[in-house]
This record gives structure tokens, sequence and C-alpha cells, in this order.
């Protein structure tokens, strides 16, 4: 069967690329080497959704009464302090106009909806339990063949998944990968929130720790630990007391309810296009927690190249026209490598024990909290506020 487009990969990326697509009339085909129903989230992972992603996302979907219930993250506060533990130093960002920033949403919540919404398109084709075996990309076109024979054409072809390692070998796309040599601890925590419309961020010397507000009574903590570090080590009740620990300034009567502990690695793609293969998701760029930026890059991604496919083919172009492809992918860089690398460095730089650099970092802090027109730059670019202006 031959496609506007194959998406391979049913993780929230590729969920929202295929409706997205599918809203613009293209012919879609949806691969998941699983049974997409069965995928809904079972983890207690969070996404922060910037004001602009959640902008884009309104246009997709039919009913978004399901994020109704999330709360407003109004500001941002962080925290950072001295290697002895006396001088501390805050930033904080918020919206003006009295505008949120975002919403933090459970991804188990945001999975349920985009699977509600993939089925009522009727030109979003989905395989399940589909495997691929080989591929073949042309400038005309890109062949695939699956496990239990069938084989399936499309005009692009978008890989969203870094699961299948055929694939993978098929690419001419160089990645820069990394070990963070870290373990994010991912906690739900129920209680009475202080602030539940503030999102705060310890700056420790085992990693950053992140208060994430979702519901009135329920946050999600994402605390990003050294994988040397001595915390790593204790049973889960003492782990337990050390998180209650560092939240009960911010949280009373604080109970945790689940706890996971998630591998942290970076990967960055050089380019995003190579041939008729186009990459979405955290395949072209899987970055440090720290920003909460993640997803919002990759919504970025999936509407700028949603609107620049359309937009050609709207005016008698191919829409996998190889000038498209270098267009898009050149618009994308700055802002993928600014966010990928950025906060690589950043983390680093806030977590440091050097007593130097911590001088410099909470200097840095100092003067930014004093210039509104710097934190207007970095709002601006975290909330996607001028970036969606145009969708």
């Amino acid at each position: 069967m031959s496609y506007d487009f194959i998406i391979y990969g049913s993780g929230i990326s590729g969920k929202i690329a295929a409706i997205a697509l599918a809203k613009s009339g293209f012919q879609i085909c949806l691969i998941s080497e699983n049974i997409i129903d069965l995928e809904k989230s079972e983890t207690n992972l969070v996404t922060f959704l910037s004001i602009g992603s959640l902008g884009y996302l309104s246009t997709l979907f039919s009913n978004n009464q399901k994020l109704i219930k999330y709360e407003e993250i109004k500001k941002i506060k962080c925290q950072l302090n001295s290697i002895d533990g006396r001088k501390k130093q805050f930033i904080s960002f918020d919206n003006q106009n009295n505008q949120y920033l975002g919403k933090v949403i459970e991804n188990a919540t945001l999975d349920l909806l985009l699977n509600s919404e993939l089925r009522a398109y009727k030109n979003i084709d989905i395989k399940e339990n589909y495997k691929a075996i080989w591929i073949e990309n042309k400038l005309n076109g890109v062949s695939l063949k699956f496990a239990n024979g069938d084989k399936l054409v499309s005009k692009l072809f978008i890989l969203s998944s870094s699961k299948n390692q055929v694939l993978l070998n098929s690419l001419k796309i160089n990645f820069i990968q990394q070990d963070f040599f870290q373990h994010a601890l991912s906690v739900t925590v129920k209680g009475i929130l202080k602030n539940k419309n503030c999102a705060f961020q310890y700056f420790t010397h085992d990693g950053p720790l992140a208060i994430l507000p979702y519901l009135a009574n329920e946050a999600s903590i994402v605390w990003s630990i050294k994988s040397n570090s001595e915390l790593l080590k204790k049973n889960e009740s003492e782990i337990n007391d050390e998180i209650i620990s560092r939240i009960t300034n911010k949280i009373d009567n604080p109970e945790i309810t689940s706890i996971e502990k998630h591998k942290l690695n970076f990967n960055f793609a050089k380019k995003l296009t190579d041939n008729n293969t186009v990459l979405l998701g955290n395949i072209a760029h899987n970055i440090h927690p720290i920003a909460g930026q993640g997803l919002n890059l990759s919504i970025k991604d999936i509407a700028l190249f949603t609107k620049t496919v359309s937009k050609f083919k709207k005016i008698g172009y191919e829409f996998y026209d190889q000038n498209l492809l270098k267009k898009f992918d050149s618009e994308r860089k700055l802002d993928n490598a600014a966010y990928s690398f950025g906060t690589f460095t950043l983390e680093g730089i806030l977590s440091s024990k050097n007593k130097y650099i911590n001088l410099l970092a909470r200097n840095g802090l100092w003067l930014t909290e004093r210039s509104r027109t710097l934190k207007n730059i970095f709002i601006k670019s975290a909330t996607g506020k001028d970036f969606f202006k145009t969708f």
C-alpha cells in the first residue's frame, strides 16, 4: 500500500505528527511495534507543555477537556546555594499581562487524549504489531518490509523511534551521544501545595530537583541525580525521607505515592533529514529535563514541518522536494541546538562543586534576575510565544 507519510513510532511525538499531518489532508500510516491502546502510559512521568505548545495542540484536538483540570504554571522559581550552603541565589520567571507559562500534564492523560484523536481520523491507517526488517530510502520515495511479510511505500518517511536497529543503521545521519551519568527519580507526591501555580527548581550538588504542581493537591518531583551519588545506594524508605526533607517548605503533609528511576542520556542528530526520511521526537534530540523543553522542541519541529509541507503542496510543489526538507532542517537547527547543548552545559555549571564555578553561576543568576529584558528573551523562547504566532 502507498501513503503520503509513513510514521514509525507511536510515542507522543509520533502520534502528534500523525494527527497534525492528517488534519492537513495527508494520507498517513502510523506504525507501532505494539498495540497502541495497550501502550497507554502506566508511568508516573509528566511533561511540561508551554503555553505555545498547548495553543498549537488545541488546534489539533477536537476535545481539550481532559487538559482543563491541570493547574496553570504562572511562575518558575529557581534556587542555587553556595558551596557552604550559607548564601542562596534566586531567579524567577513569569509571563507579562497575567498570562501563564504552561501546564504540567501527566503523560498517561496525554496518551489517552492522543489515542482518542488518532482513531477519529479516517486518513490515518494504524498498523500495530509491525516490525520493520528492511528499508529502501530513495529521493522518489521510501519502501519498507515488515516481519509479517507486508510491504508499504510512502513519499516521505518519518522516524520517531530509536528502538529499531535496522532503521537506525540505514540512516546517513551522524548523532552526538553522551551519557549524562545521571538517573532521574520521578516521584508523585500528594499534599497541600503552598503555591500550586509555581514550579520550583533547586540546584543541589547531587543534581537539579524540580517540584512540578499539576493538580490542586498533587505534584511531580523530578530529581536528576548523579549516578555515583550515595543517595542512590539508599533503600526506598531512606530515599523517600530524603525527598520529603527537601520539599516540606513547599508542600504540607507530603505523601509519596510512587517513585520511579530512569537513566538519562543525551542524543542530538546533526541533521533532521536523510533523502526522504525525517527525524521527529526524541530520536532527533533527547535532552536533559532541567528546562522541561524536550517535548516542546518536538512540537515546534512538527508544527513547522506540517506547515512547510502543506505550503509546498498548496503552491504545486512536491511535498517531498529536497529543497523543502533542507529548508525545514535549516530553520529548526539553531533552536534545537541551543536547547540541547545549552541545557547540557547549564546543568553541569549549576550542579558543580567547584567554588569558582558556583560563584560565577550565582553571579550570573543575580544579574539575570535584575534584567527584565534578559528574562523576557528566555520566556519568549521557552513558551514559544513568538514561534507559534503564525500557526
